[in-house]
């Protein structure tokens, strides 16, 4: 995910795209994990990395059968993000789509057919928000993010 988060930020920092206002991510997991919320929080940290501002709130739901966990983040500055981290049986994957105020960047790994040239994405540890997350699903309702 460094990688990406390198790759994505030069194309933000060449003006390319503008100032980005909304990421969608959707991670296929086909690792064995104990729980999705782990890799689910290493998207929020992607994210926020990624948009130029803070994260006001976060929503997050899941599944009752663990297969599925996805994260509403509202930034301060009016950003968006949508990210879900799905189990499946079949290869791990990442498909992205960053929208600036200028343009969009989209990115598949591995890329459809050619899957063979691609890596899958590698998750950090950093768990960041894995406690404001597990909250948000206990509550169910959005949580205030402090800074």
């Amino acid at each position: 995910m460094d990688e990406l988060k390198e790759t994505l930020q030069s194309v933000i920092d060449q003006d390319r795209i503008g100032s980005p206002v909304f990421i969608r991510v959707v991670l296929n997991m086909a690792e064995n994990v104990d729980t999705l919320i782990h890799p689910t929080s290493e998207l929020v940290a992607f994210s926020n990395a990624l948009i130029p501002s803070e994260i006001r709130s976060l929503y997050t739901q899941s599944s009752n059968d663990d297969t599925q966990v996805t994260v509403m983040l509202h930034f301060v500055g009016g950003q968006m993000a949508l990210l879900s981290t799905n189990r499946v049986d079949s290869q791990t994957d990442i498909d992205l789509m960053l929208v600036g105020n200028k343009g969009v960047i989209y990115h598949q790994t591995p890329i459809g057919r050619n899957y063979l040239s691609g890596n899958p994405p590698i998750l950090g540890e950093t768990g960041l928000f894995t406690d404001v997350m597990t909250q948000s699903l206990a509550t169910g309702k959005p949580i205030k993010v402090e800074a």
